[in-house]
């Protein structure tokens, strides 16, 4: 068994999430899961994010026991298919990551560099996960946020628990803005002037707007009802 697929097991096994349960939260099918939790398969490196953002740890962590050459490798294909934007955002997190592990005081803590770890982004208005949100043309407030940040175009910050355990209350999610988005994709959409984060299915006529909350249900829109698709979730 691989160190993903031991990973994977156990974080499953403390969250007591099923195959298909995660499979669904990341947009694959069961048996992809199945494969990846014995071993059989790994997932690929830009899926990482999205599987580690469900259990909220690093990618890193999925698969810390990875052979070195393996990870440099997939860093760069991967890295060399972004655009430039999101190249720099990659370049910054790896500085960063290099200027700690240089640094011979692994165990003191240096509050100044704690505090400039964190990114200010502008908050446009929030994304219900529950009842509808505003959104502003300008930033209405200010968020100070941990760890790495996505290029975007807005960023939103989640009302609600209906994309639970994807996103919680309070969670500032990265949006890129576009007018088309891939079925079973999670996007902001616009319903009568109210903003919702919501996965995505299009059959037919019929468009209809999931929440990864079971105990809320599907809303369904139709040819003639109006609803507007803001961007696409950056997971």
């Amino acid at each position: 068994m691989s160190s993903f697929s031991s990973n994977l097991e156990r974080l499953m096994n403390k969250r007591d999430m099923s195959d298909s349960e995660l499979a669904e939260l990341v947009d694959v099918n069961r048996t992809t899961v199945t494969r990846w939790r014995k071993g059989i398969r790994s997932p690929k490196l830009d899926k990482l994010p999205e599987i580690a953002n469900v259990f909220g740890v690093k990618p890193l962590d999925l698969i810390h026991d990875m052979d070195d050459s393996k990870i440099i490798e997939e860093i760069h294909n991967v890295s060399s298919q972004l655009t430039p934007p999101r190249q720099s955002n990659v370049l910054k997190y790896a500085t960063n990551q290099l200027e700690e592990q240089n640094n011979d005081s692994d165990n003191l803590v240096d509050f100044n560099s704690y505090i400039q770890e964190k990114s200010e982004v502008d908050i446009y208005g929030c994304a219900s996960a529950g009842i509808g949100e505003r959104l502003y043309n300008e930033p209405i407030s200010k968020e100070f946020v941990r760890g790495y940040v996505p290029a975007h175009d807005i960023a939103l910050k989640v009302n609600g628990d209906s994309m639970e355990p994807l996103f919680k209350n309070g969670q500032i999610i990265f949006i890129e803005k576009s007018h088309t988005i891939k079925d079973g994709q999670i996007g902001v959409f616009i319903i009568n002037g109210d903003a919702y984060v919501k996965k995505v299915y299009v059959e037919d006529n019929r468009l209809t707007l999931v929440s990864l909350n079971k105990k809320y249900k599907d809303l369904h829109f139709y040819d003639n009802e109006s609803v507007r698709l803001v961007g696409k979730v950056i997971l």
